[in-house]
């Protein structure tokens, strides 16, 4: 499993909750990590729902326990926790959903299209909305 950096106070930070942290995460939130994600998102967080994602992420990432706990208790706890709600979020997403390193737009200096490239190589084609079943769809209709 791959985390995510996150710039977050002082930096970039590297973030990482693998299944064995997760498991950490449940036992200090008693739910399951969806379950905290939707708190997180619909304002019924509690206090571990916050700082908890953002320390073994930290941790996950890593960083050592005793760096982590420092930074989270200097930029979590010391603060309105509603100001590292968006963190936790992004941590927790992260991990449960992945990270899409395909981002839209316009490639950045230097960087290709390549998957477009790929597919020019090997005679694939983009998949076309005409055919047998866009025409089976209509004349069903």
């Amino acid at each position: 499993m791959r985390g995510t950096d996150i710039t977050w106070e002082g930096g970039e930070h590297a973030f990482l909750l693998n299944i064995a942290l997760l498991r950490a995460l449940q036992v200090k939130c008693d739910a399951g990590p969806q379950h905290i994600l939707q708190r997180l998102s619909d304002g019924r967080w509690m206090v571990d729902d916050v700082i908890e994602p953002i320390r073994l992420g930290l941790e996950g990432g890593g960083m050592s326990k005793a760096d982590a706990r420092v930074l989270v208790q200097k930029h979590v706890e010391d603060l309105p926790l509603t100001m590292s709600v968006m963190t936790a979020r992004m941590v927790l997403m992260a991990s449960l959903f992945g990270v899409d390193d395909d981002t839209p737009g316009e490639p950045k200096a230097g960087e290709e299209k390549t998957q477009t490239r790929d597919r020019e190589e090997n005679g694939a084609s983009h998949r076309s909305t005409s055919g047998p079943e866009s025409s089976t769809a209509t004349s069903e209709k």
